[in-house]
């Protein structure tokens, strides 16, 4: 009997798939003299076919998943109006302390001899029209962020949980990072990723890891158009240098550690207030449907009926995701994932861990091949950018 391959060997194949292919596209695009709407074009096709397309439909095959199932498994799942607000608030944050991640870097990698114009394709435009930028938006915020976070958020964090969630919000970050194939965009994308991960468990959902993804990459667009364009902010880059312009070196470091702490305190406020939108008002809905379940049973108890095999002859399946529910006075007879509660739900627990077997060295073999493609190709710009 064949030997069931693992969701970790699948999930490690598929994006291996998505990496060689994005390298690939790479290549031709820099070998290759191409115009901006070929080029335009060129980012559609990765983002939605290789980002998003790829993933789902080969995750769909090779684990023999209905649609729906694909979307549950990857957490694509709603969330409320609320947490919504405070995704667009920790994307604003998280843009601006990014800003500060990346300028750290840069300062290191700026001192090795880094050239930060290896690579890049000299543009002559002294302007920046409504059309450009609406088409920005589209390829260079919109898509991104739905599908490199379904890629990674959602293929990823789903197919490596047999590890643990410290070791797959950093490998999962670290994948990310590599994913921009350039060493400028590794550090702050990887700190972006870890973070955008560990949301994932915060919320229960990549919702908000989408929109904080895209607020982060349309800020950058805005600020350059309305920079452009005369706009509001148009001169945040430069009032923000002057800002930092003083003859007191220590005191200009001093006043960045300052106003860093302060968003890291707001930020840490926000994913706070995220958390009681998102997955705790979901374990409390659950909570309380699986509570007024169990009294309907005892109910139905009490004149020797089966509400189980009622709600089958009715055509009701249970709900998979409901926890069990035990009664302070049935502690005893908790299972490993049961929620203690008493009545009146004041007092609530989720006790147990889900136990899965470590990958092995055959599961990783693809992970490997794709660390070691991405780590290869963002040396090689360093390497090229220092020569």
């Amino acid at each position: 009997m064949e030997k069931k391959r693992s969701i970790f060997f699948d999930t490690s194949l598929i994006y291996f798939l998505v990496i060689v292919c994005f390298i690939g596209i790479r290549i031709f695009s820099n070998l290759v003299s191409i115009s901006e709407p070929v080029s335009a074009v060129l980012n559609v096709i990765i983002q939605v076919g290789l980002m998003l397309a790829l993933p789902f439909f080969m995750y769909k095959f090779l684990r023999k998943k209905k649609t729906s199932e694909v979307f549950k498994e990857f957490n694509v799942k709603p969330i409320n109006t609320k947490a919504i607000l405070l995704s667009v608030l920790i994307g604003i944050l998280v843009y601006f302390l990014t800003l500060a991640v990346a300028s750290f870097f840069n300062i290191i990698i700026y001192g090795v001899g880094y050239d930060p114009s290896f690579g890049m394709a000299s543009t002559s435009s002294d302007s920046y029209p409504l059309v450009q930028f609406l088409l920005d938006i589209v390829v260079t915020a919109i898509l991104p962020g739905i599908c490199e976070e379904f890629c990674h958020r959602g293929l990823l964090v789903n197919g490596y949980k047999q590890l643990n969630i410290k070791k797959t919000i950093l490998l999962v970050g670290i994948l990310f990072g590599l994913m921009h194939l350039n060493i400028e965009q590794f550090f702050y994308a990887s700190v972006i990723g870890m973070f955008l991960t560990f949301l994932v468990y915060v919320s229960g959902s990549i919702i908000p890891a989408m929109i904080i993804h895209f607020m982060n990459n349309f800020l950058g667009l805005y600020f350059t158009f309305a920079s452009y364009n005369n706009l509001p902010f148009g001169d945040f880059a430069t009032n923000l240098a002057n800002a930092l312009q003083t003859s007191n070196a220590f005191l200009a470091f001093m006043a960045i550690i300052f106003v860093v702490i302060i968003f890291l305190a707001l930020l840490a406020f926000l994913v706070f207030m995220l958390m009681k939108q998102t997955r705790v008002k979901q374990f409390e809905l659950l909570a309380k449907k699986a509570i007024a379940k169990k009294e309907r049973e005892r109910l139905f108890a009490q004149f020797n009926l089966d509400a189980n095999k009622i709600d089958a002859e009715n055509g009701e399946k249970p709900d998979e995701n409901m926890p069990e529910v035990v009664f302070k006075e049935d502690i005893s007879r908790a299972g490993s994932r049961g929620v203690i509660v008493d009545v009146n739900f004041k007092n609530s627990i989720l006790e147990g861990e889900y136990f899965i077997k470590k990958p092995s060295l055959k599961d990783k073999m693809f992970l490997y091949g794709a660390l070691f493609l991405g780590i290869f190709v963002t040396l090689s710009t360093l390497i090229w950018g220092i020569i």
